[in-house]
């Protein structure tokens, strides 16, 4: 999703970017702004779009959250 789509969703909500980063303790909206256009990285930011829109970080972010992460197998000596 794309940064308008992602405002949108939390407008829906009731919410503004300014109370999205006011309830998390941060400076307003000008440090949620950044983290939706993928300037910043903040999961503290994403993850709590992702509980006020009911949309998965995967769907918000697939650049960050939409690759599984393989785990090494580490081979066992026999």
């Amino acid at each position: 999703m794309d940064y308008i789509d992602i405002k949108y969703a939390l407008e829906k909500k009731g919410y503004t970017l300014s109370r999205v980063g006011r309830e998390l303790g941060l400076c307003g909206a000008q440090a949620v702004v950044p983290v939706l256009h993928r300037k910043y990285i903040s999961a503290k930011v994403e993850t709590r779009v992702s509980e006020i829109t009911g949309i998965p970080l995967s769907k918000l972010f697939p650049d960050r959250y939409g690759r599984p992460v393989k785990q090494r197998n580490p081979k066992v000596a026999a």
